[in-house]
């Protein structure tokens, strides 16, 4: 099914292909790229041609190959190859190792090649978010759509900031490698817009002088002068332009806004974040972070997947999500520890 793409101004990626390995050859299920059907046939079929399935993937793993050119100036893919277990199968190969998938992200731009690791975390969280475990589960009704909808938000032109404890403006690719209460600027170059956000509590002052910060940054930018700029402290509008800026999901807007109205974290609010299918696994995972944060003890994550048997970065992933999303307050992820704010103040 094709849906021809609508203008998306500054965004990043312009639409998606996903290529399903079936017994009998590649499958597109679904295309809302700017690509026709038989040039998103031909995509998959040359380039599986030249990648090659020799090697398997392992359980869990997601490789990606680009940019390659498209059939279509002047789009460009990156093949995102992973595996889903096969629902029916008599290709002896197929059962063993499973169902190749290939999602194609089809873009303008070289600026993806730095959103490469933001966009595998995107696709992994999506795939257990709706709960897809077999190629089956792929294409069930809107799936496809819902995960189009989801990976097609990372805007271009967007250049991201953070504020160090010496007040200096630093770059950074990855939200886990800065300070959780660190400011960020998203410096948006096409709208000419600086918008700082504040992810903790600040006084006045502190907010004076951060607007001096930005007006001396802004006189290093060739018409800085014409920027707007604005502080954002509300977590749901924060966690909005992270996601657009590639750097967290895109949050489930109505669930944010429960959380949002309530001032206790609950063990139900924490389970209905953290779905996937493992519920026992999960249901540990879940008791001793709120006993992390109901007693301020530093929780070794590394420990907590041995207990649990569930991967330190699948444990880290979520928790940054939720610390992100201003689900988890006053807390942090900090040399393979989850820490609350309570043992800091110690």
């Amino acid at each position: 099914m094709h849906e021809n793409s609508a203008s998306r101004g500054s965004t990043l990626i312009d639409g998606l292909i996903i290529t399903v390995f079936k017994d009998d050859g590649p499958f597109n299920i679904h295309n809302s790229s700017p690509l026709s059907e038989d040039e998103a046939f031909n995509l998959a079929i040359k380039t599986l041609t030249a990648i090659g399935s020799d090697i398997p993937l392992n359980h869990g793993e997601i490789r990606s190959y680009g940019p390659m050119p498209t059939h279509k100036e002047p789009y460009l893919t990156i093949g995102f190859i992973f595996t889903l277990k096969a629902k029916i199968t008599s290709d002896t190969r197929i059962a063993r190792f499973g169902r190749i998938v290939v999602f194609w992200i089809i873009t303008r731009s070289t600026a993806l090649m730095k959103y490469i690791g933001v966009i595998k975390r995107m696709i992994r969280r999506t795939l257990q978010m709706y709960h897809i475990k077999t190629d089956d589960d792929l294409e069930k009704e809107n799936i496809p759509q819902k995960i189009s909808e989801k990976i097609q938000i990372i805007e271009t032109g967007i250049e991201a900031y953070y504020i160090n404890d010496n007040n200096e403006i630093k770059s950074f690719l990855d939200l886990p490698l800065i300070p959780s209460n660190s400011p960020i600027l998203l410096i948006d170059n096409p709208n000419k817009h600086i918008r700082v956000l504040l992810r903790e509590k600040s006084s006045p002052s502190k907010k004076i002088e951060l607007l001096q910060l930005i007006n001396d940054y802004k006189r290093k930018i060739p018409k800085g002068a014409i920027y707007k700029q604005e502080i954002i402290t509300d977590s749901i509008t924060i966690q909005h332009h992270l996601a657009k800026s590639g750097f967290v999901l895109q949050p489930e807007i109505g669930f944010q806004y429960r959380i949002h109205l309530s001032d206790q974290l609950t063990f139900e609010d924490l389970d209905s974040f953290f779905d996937f299918h493992i519920t026992t696994k999960r249901h540990q995972l879940i008791t001793q972070i709120l006993q992390s944060i109901e007693e301020g003890l530093p929780l070794n994550l590394y420990e907590l997947s041995t207990q649990t048997g569930i991967s330190v970065e699948l444990i880290e992933e979520f928790l940054v999500s939720a610390i992100s999303s201003g689900l988890i307050q006053n807390s942090k992820i900090e040399n393979g520890f989850f820490i609350s704010q309570k043992e800091t103040e110690k």
